[in-house]
């Protein structure tokens, strides 16, 4: 992910939701963030700025996945990505998803994503 760029584009075009004591539901919801990795933070599509906690990358012998990205933010949420082409020959996005856990009602939200490199 980051021979290719330091900053990205995220978006998303759901929210799953989890209720204290009612099932998980998706509801249609847009948004975008941005990673930058230079500067180490993460813009939600509020525009709240979040710190990047740390990042590393994992490779497991036998996968069918070849590498995987986490981040993990001051907030505690975390995102996990994917090369939706692991070669790199077809596509340089990255797939995945952002986990949010809550203290409350909503107990976790998670977000699909499709991340691009800013040129």
């Amino acid at each position: 992910m980051w021979p290719t760029s330091l900053a990205w584009t995220c978006r998303f075009s759901s929210v799953i939701r989890c209720e204290r004591s009612v099932d998980c539901a998706a509801v249609a919801e847009e948004g975008e963030l941005a990673l930058d990795y230079r500067e180490n933070r993460l813009t939600d599509q509020k525009g709240a700025v979040h710190p990047i906690k740390r990042h590393y990358v994992q490779t497991v012998v036998g996968s069918p996945i070849g590498s995987e990205v986490k981040i993990e933010l001051e907030t505690n949420d975390v995102i996990w990505l994917s090369p939706a082409d692991g070669a790199g020959v077809f596509s340089d996005n990255w797939i995945g998803v952002l986990l949010s856990p809550k203290a409350g009602v909503i107990v976790q939200e998670l977000r699909p994503l499709v991340c691009r490199p800013v040129k």
